[in-house]
């Protein structure tokens, strides 16, 4: 069941997420969705899709986030997508693909049609070599500005998701990569810490050699250096982060953006708007040090950390629970996990399984 009208008034566009599909067949070394979601794509029925779909739109639900990591990778998504252009529901969609996107102007055609409005896609590097030493062989830098352009010939935002501080990363290899970007020109771009998360195959390797320097899992958010990298201090890469937020969203990528628009759909003036909003909000975080995911623009104090030390203390006995070592998969989700279908497209790609 959708939220109540109640709950949906605290919000500026009321957004729902659904899951019409789970798992990613990829092999990410950095990437915990298949430890939590699997490699083996499963799915809901469409009709329940769409069920789902009416029932939020009735309760007054404006947008909707397909929360499956590749939409593109599941199976039934062409069959969802048409039955929603057929449909005619009118709710706009946000959605999350792989890069291989680039290769598929027939399924970008069809999410336009069924009304999404923006792609989001973990680039993460557009370094070859990065890539593939991070088990990410599946991505192609060479083809990462097709995405841009199969959404901006269908009126879809692409969103394009980098990750700063790779082993290998130096600061000039994140200011390429930033120049890179800002040529390509996507819609819109968020930044990330490199972050090994605990149950990833990169958090065992980055634990087992002793390189894992932060005790407290608040900090493992990838908005800050939670390891000891051979070229960047804490401090460095945290100016590093923000300066690629200023630096992307300047007032020229803002009037760029608002010139790419449709000047002939209906919805013209909200998304000039929603897209000057979103440039200035991120300029905004940018300058307070606060990571764009991190909260809005205005903050609520409740309580403070200090406030819950000592109560955690004297109920748990520990001020910060121990660095967890990452738990093995069933007999049973490690057969799952084994028979998956190389979706990598290309020989060179490190993680396929066995």
């Amino acid at each position: 069941m959708p939220p109540g009208r109640r709950d949906l008034g605290r919000y500026v566009a009321p957004l729902l997420g659904l899951y019409p599909a789970r798992g990613c067949p990829f092999t990410c070394n950095f990437c915990s969705v298949i430890k939590i979601a699997g490699r083996r794509i499963r799915s809901q029925g469409i009709d329940t899709t769409l069920a789902s779909l009416r029932a939020a739109k009735a309760a007054g639900i404006r947008l909707t986030m397909f929360t499956s990591d590749n939409v593109n990778k599941y199976s039934e998504a062409e069959g969802l997508l048409e039955a929603m252009a057929e449909e005619r529901l009118g709710l706009k969609f946000f959605v999350q693909c792989d890069t291989q996107i680039a290769r598929q102007a027939h399924m970008v055609a069809l999410l336009a049609r069924a009304g999404c409005f923006q792609m989001f896609v973990g680039v993460e590097s557009f370094s070859r070599a990065t890539l593939l030493a991070a088990r990410k062989g599946q991505s192609r830098p060479e083809t990462y500005h097709n995405i841009v352009r199969l959404c901006r010939e269908h009126g879809i935002s692409s969103h394009f998701s980098n990750i700063i501080g790779f082993p290998q990363d130096t600061e000039r290899d994140v200011d390429r990569q930033l120049e890179i970007l800002r040529e390509l020109r996507p819609t819109f771009a968020s930044f990330y810490i490199l972050c090994p998360i605990p149950g990833t195959e990169q958090y065992d390797e980055f634990l087992a050699k002793g390189l894992v320097t932060e005790d407290n899992l608040d900090r493992f958010d990838t908005t800050c250096l939670t390891w000891r990298h051979p070229h960047f201090s804490r401090e460095q890469l945290a100016d590093l982060l923000f300066r690629c937020y200023r630096t992307f969203y300047s007032s020229g990528h803002t009037v760029r953006n608002l010139m790419h628009l449709n000047w002939h759909r209906r919805r013209l003036l909200a998304e000039s708007m929603g897209t000057t909003a979103s440039s200035l909000f991120n300029r905004y975080c940018a300058w307070g040090r606060t990571h764009p995911m991190s909260g809005g623009v205005m903050r609520v104090l409740r309580d403070h950390v200090d406030d819950l030390l000592s109560l955690r203390k004297q109920t748990f006995g520990f001020d910060l629970v121990p660095l967890p070592r990452s738990l093995q998969l069933s007999a049973a989700e490690s057969v799952l996990n084994r028979v998956i279908p190389d979706t990598s497209g290309g020989k060179e790609t490190l993680g396929r399984s066995r």
